[in-house]
């Protein structure tokens, strides 16, 4: 670490650019999203996505994993410290790890899965309008946890790149291709053209129970919102519509649950160990 200037103003041009980070409007004006903590930080260099920018406060190098962070060799980011009460203000949460990293975003839509290779074992999560920003994060993880191969977002969810989804996906936006604001139609035509089986959870008695449902490769699956589930457009598309069987009195389950039973299933039949 180099830069031995520490930024204290709350109206210095890249505090101001950060706080403002918060806002997806601002995020997509930017091209640019910030991540926190030197566990996300590692775990975006760990999968090849290098920040821009590094920004560490004072108190912050006092700890081993953000010194080593900040000094590791694999780290060729502009490094720019900050005091503790400028990186509080910057900082989302209430107890700031005191380490930020600008990271570049990228492109929007399908083409961020023009790349992928959809064998004939593929896993594809859909998150279609769940607006929840915990919910969007822990589905990604979910999706990473049980191997799939990507994670889609339409139009209507939680930005991906919100602090609450970041968080919540621990890690996990690095691990796997998230594309984000995938237009129904498009993604849909996507799927038929690879030949890929749209599964939708759906709380429907004309939906097969998870435990006798068997799932056709390559697979997509659609998770909705608890209060609206998977929209009409994706339930028309599905070729098998499942619903997870629940003998106790509640009405329904999380969605960042049903994924994670879900996928659990998913990832059983495609003889996981």
């Amino acid at each position: 670490m180099n830069r031995v200037e520490v930024i204290t103003s709350r109206q210095n041009s890249l505090v101001k650019l950060v706080r403002g980070l918060g806002s997806r409007r601002a995020r997509e004006a930017e091209g640019v999203f910030v991540i926190e903590g030197p566990k996300v930080i590692k775990e975006a260099l760990v999968s090849g996505v290098s920040p821009e920018k590094i920004i560490v406060s004072q108190r912050a190098l006092e700890h081993r994993a953000a010194a080593e962070l900040v000094n590791g060799a694999d780290l060729h980011a502009e490094v720019i410290m900050v005091s503790d009460e400028v990186m509080e203000y910057m900082s989302e949460t209430e107890t700031p790890p005191g380490l930020l990293g600008l990271v570049r975003m990228p492109e929007a839509g399908l083409a961020g899965l023009s790349a992928l290779k959809t064998g004939p074992r593929a896993l594809l999560v859909i998150i279609d309008g769940v607006q929840d920003p915990g919910n969007v994060g822990t589905v990604i993880r979910a999706a990473d946890a049980f191997g799939a191969d990507a994670v889609v977002t339409t139009g209507g969810c939680a930005d991906i790149y919100n602090g609450k989804v970041l968080r919540a996906a621990m890690g996990s936006v690095f691990h796997l291709p998230v594309v984000r604001d995938a237009e129904p139609a498009e993604l849909q035509e996507f799927l038929k053209d690879r030949g890929i089986t749209v599964a939708a959870t759906s709380p429907g008695e004309n939906a097969i129970s998870l435990s006798e449902a068997r799932l056709a490769w390559p697979l997509a699956v659609v998770f909705g919102s608890e209060a609206r589930g998977v929209s009409p457009e994706f339930r028309e598309a599905a070729g098998i519509l499942v619903r997870i069987p629940m003998p106790g009195r509640a009405e329904s389950l999380n969605v960042a649950v049903a994924a994670g039973i879900t996928l659990y299933e998913a990832c059983r039949q495609r003889g996981c160990t």
